[in-house]
């Protein structure tokens, strides 16, 4: 069976956390994210005061790295990663809302909870950080059984080529 571009759509939409990479004047900025998807786009709650919102004004180009843990055994983590366009959106802003409602009770839950109760005066008012994937999607050990690597591990990397309606501009 051959793994495809709907496949891997799914396995984002069942993960909740990925590392969001970030521009800033210093140098790159690296963060653990909870998120929730629709389709490719990638929703990150965050605040108006955090760095991640105020490098993405800056400069929207990003990068996502989202571990894949293997269920069963010790190892080290099946991989998706690409670049995207991050874009400021409002809470209330419906895809975001609606990526929410299809997520894990569970995560849905404590995201809610992190919304509904943020220090406005410390971290700012709430946002959603919308991530597009741009170009081309890479993955490590994705659709492809662990025991690949140990024959030719070439096969353990995968690329998807994004739909151009996927890199509006910015």
């Amino acid at each position: 069976m051959t793994y495809n571009l709907k496949d891997l759509t799914r396995l984002i939409a069942k993960r909740n956390f990925c590392v969001l990479a970030t521009q800033g004047k210093q140098g790159p900025h690296v963060t653990g994210v909870c998120y929730v998807a629709k389709g490719l786009d990638i929703f990150v709650p965050t605040s108006s005061k955090t760095t991640k919102f105020h490098n993405i004004i800056r400069d929207p180009h990003v990068a996502i790295h989202i571990p894949v843990p293997w269920p069963l055994f010790p190892a080290p983590p099946r991989s998706i990663q690409f670049r995207g366009a991050a874009k400021i959106l409002p809470i209330n802003d419906a895809d975001a809302n609606a990526a929410l409602a299809q997520t894990s009770p569970v995560t849905r839950r404590v995201l809610k909870h992190l919304l509904d109760n943020v220090d406005t005066q410390r971290w700012g008012e709430s946002v959603w950080i919308r991530v597009r994937p741009v170009k081309r999607i890479e993955t490590f050990m994705v659709g492809v059984p662990v025991t690949t690597v140990f024959r030719d591990e070439k096969k353990a990397l995968l690329h998807f080529d994004v739909p151009d309606a996927n890199a509006e501009a910015i």
